[in-house]
Order: structure tokens, then C-alpha cells, then sequence
């Protein structure tokens, strides 16, 4: 799936949490919708559940992403896909002669709400998540079950060679590891940087792969018509103007942008970078700076979990004395004020992009409905 086709997924989905629903039927862009051809919408307007709707109008409906969607049911369906991929590594495991423990997640394997708090709530507070985390890590941690790896027991008694073995097992070895990876160097930071392109090696890697490897191919054949969708909706004459509008609405408040998306694609990358210059890299200080291998090797064996815990936590701590956090403070705010504003901005938008998505997404899944029945059916399990 391409950075477009998966940018557009993420802001429909945005758009879907903060206006609390899927697409409603839209008028054609283009038919007379007052006594003459009529667009078919029956059934359009029955809730969807998480298994998708038939006659659905939206991607998002016909997949059970939608608001009416049954939670409690998208949560079981995480995790009974999550149980089967675990099954599998053990049996993958043990067939090279380790044990494994199948790691479940615990039963709050997805979160589905906020704490309760609106979407407005969540941005006034946290704005667009880019940087408001830093300090205040423990408000972005989930406080259910913490999920617990049940092999760690069994990790700690084991030899380094014992270790390596298993993990290499678990997670193939370093060669298997980068044969999907694509390494590249930053022409300006000049670091590098790894991106992965598949579903890892090791039994965890075949694991994955079997689970979602058909579905993901799927999406992929139909990436290009996707990406001719999404292009036509952005180009679509009701969505250039609310996009005019936002932006000049967002123009008056002193920021320089000029559609939504391309706001979205480098909002991250802005404040992540002017965070990082902020800390200068001193939110790591290596705790092993001056030791030997073997010091470190024995200090694993040695020390309990709660030891090297601990251990770690310290450092963090020693790092975080050499961050401005007025800075911090300060940078995070604007963060939350750009957020905000987009937000009041963009009220109007989103009906219109919602309205006009609806419209496109109904014809392709029309269009390709086979294979969207084919990758729902696969992702339901």
C-alpha cells in the first residue's frame, strides 16, 4: 500500500472518530437527485456491525470500521486472530526444539475508547500526539492489563548462547532480518534509517505472514484504483473549496499551509524534528558506557527484571536532567494551539470530505466488490 493510499485510510479514519459516524448517502455529484435518475442506495442506512455491511455506501462500512460497529466484537476478533498467530509460533518453536509460551494480549487487546474523553478533549489536551507524549508518558500509556511476556521466566535461566539460539528462532537471524529491510541515509542528519517491508523472519515472521500475508496482497492489486479514487476525491471541485476555506481560515491564525493532507504528511515530521532539537538527543544516556561485554552479559544473567528495570529507569532519569523542558513546554503548546485550530478549521471540511468520499467509495466498491469481499472475509477470520 502506498504512503497516499495509507495517509488517506488514516485521515478517514480520523475523520470517522471525530464526527462520530460513517458517511451518510450522498447526493451524485453530477445527477439530478430530485425527480430524476435515482442512485441506489437501499439499505444504505441499516447499522452496520463489525462484520461489514452488503450494501454498504463507505469502505469503512462495508469493513465494520464505521461507529456503529460492534466494539466488544472487533476486540474478540483481534484477539482470537492474535491467539491463532500465537498457536502458531509454538508450534513453529517447538518444532525446532524450543519451547514457547504463546503471548496473548491481555483482554483489553484494543482499546476502543478514550477514557471517555471527546476528540475535541483528547486535542485540547494533547494536540496532535506529535510531541505532547515527551514528560507526560505515563497520560499515553494504556492502564489496562499490562500485557506480560510469559517466556521472560524461562529467558532469564538461560545461557547468552541459549538466548541467542531462541531468539534467532523467534525472530530469525540478522541476515533473515534485513532481507526485507530497505536501508537508507539522510541526506541532511545523515542518519540511517530502516524500513521494512515485510512481516519479519523467524516463527513470528511466518507466523504473521500466514495471518495477514493474503489479505495485504490483496490491498496491494487494488492500491492503484485506489490511489485514482483518492486523487479524484482531493481533486473533486466541493472538496478543493473546503480545502480553500480551511486553509484560509488557517491562514488567519498565521499558519502557512495550503490543503489539509499535505499539513497532515509534514506536521509530524516538523514538530518531531524541532522536538529532537530541543532535547539534542540527551533524552539517552547509554548505561553501559565504559563497561566490557562481559560486564554486560553478567549483568543480565545476574540481576532479577525489577533490577534492570530499575536500572534503566535511572538512566532515563539522569537524561532527562539535561532536557529544557521549558522548551519542551513551550514547543508542545504550540503543538496543541496548531491542533485546535485545525480542528475549528476543518469542521466544515470534514462533512464535505465525508459527503463526497461516501459518493466515490460506494462506486468502488462496486467496482471491485469480489475482492473486497475476498480481503474482509480474510480479516475477519
Amino acid at each position: 500500500m502506498s504512503k497516499k493510499t495509507a495517509l488517506w485510510l488514516l485521515v478517514l479514519a480520523l475523520i470517522l472518530a471525530a464526527c462520530g459516524g460513517g458517511g451518510s448517502t450522498a447526493d451524485s455529484a453530477t445527477g439530478d437527485t430530485e425527480g430524476g435518475e435515482e442512485t441506489s442506495t437501499e439499505g444504505s442506512n441499516e447499522e452496520s456491525s463489525s462484520e461489514g455491511s452488503d450494501d454498504a455506501q463507505t469502505l469503512a462500512e462495508f469493513f465494520g470500521w464505521d461507529a456503529s460497529a460492534d466494539q466488544a466484537a472487533m476486540e474478540a476478533q483481534f484477539r482470537e486472530r492474535e491467539v491463532r498467530i500465537q498457536e502458531a509460533i509454538r508450534q513453529c518453536m517447538a518444532e525446532q526444539g524450543f519451547e514457547y509460551q504463546p503471548m496473548l494480549p491481555p483482554e483489553r487487546g484494543v482499546v476502543v475508547d478514550a477514557g471517555g474523553e471527546s476528540h475535541e478533549e483528547w486535542v485540547e489536551e494533547h494536540g496532535f500526539g506529535v510531541t505532547t507524549w515527551f514528560g507526560n508518558e505515563e497520560e499515553f500509556e494504556d492502564e489496562g492489563v499490562a500485557w506480560e511476556d510469559p517466556n521472560q521466566e524461562m529467558l532469564d535461566a538461560m545461557s547468552e548462547a541459549e538466548r541467542q539460539a531462541w531468539y534467532e528462532a523467534l525472530y530469525g537471524t540478522e541476515e533473515e532480518q534485513m532481507a526485507d529491510t530497505t536501508v537508507t541515509i539522510d541526506e541532511e542528519t545523515g542518519e540511517t534509517i530502516y524500513y521494512s517491508t515485510g512481516f519479519g523472519a523467524g516463527c513470528q515472521g511466518q507466523a504473521y505472514e500466514a495471518e495477514y500475508g493474503k489479505s495485504q496482497e490483496l490491498w496491494e492489486e487494488l492500491n492503484p484504483a485506489m490511489e485514482e479514487m483518492w486523487q479524484r476525491i482531493e481533486a473533486d471541485p466541493r472538496v478543493v473549496e473546503a480545502n480553500e476555506n480551511w486553509a484560509a481560515c488557517m491562514q488567519e491564525a498565521g499558519y502557512e499551509v495550503t490543503t489539509r493532507n499535505e499539513m497532515y504528511e509534514t506536521v509530524y515530521q516538523d514538530f518531531q524534528a524541532r522536538l529532537e532539537e530541543i532535547t539534542g538527543g540527551n533524552t539517552y544516556v547509554d548505561p553501559f558506557e565504559g563497561w566490557t561485554e562481559e560486564e554486560i552479559n553478567a549483568f543480565f544473567e545476574e540481576k532479577s527484571q525489577e533490577e534492570i528495570d530499575a536500572f534503566f529507569e535511572e538512566a532515563e532519569r539522569a537524561a532527562m536532567e539535561n532536557v529544557d523542558m521549558e522548551a519542551v513546554r513551550a514547543l508542545q503548546q504550540e503543538e496543541i494551539d496548531m491542533a485546535v485550530k485545525d480542528l475549528e478549521c476543518g469542521k466544515q471540511m470534514e462533512e464535505v470530505y465525508q459527503e463526497v468520499s461516501a459518493e466515490y467509495e460506494s462506486d468502488f466498491i462496486a467496482e471491485h466488490r469480489e475482492t473486497l469481499e475476498q480481503i474482509r472475509e480474510l480479516e475477519q477470520g
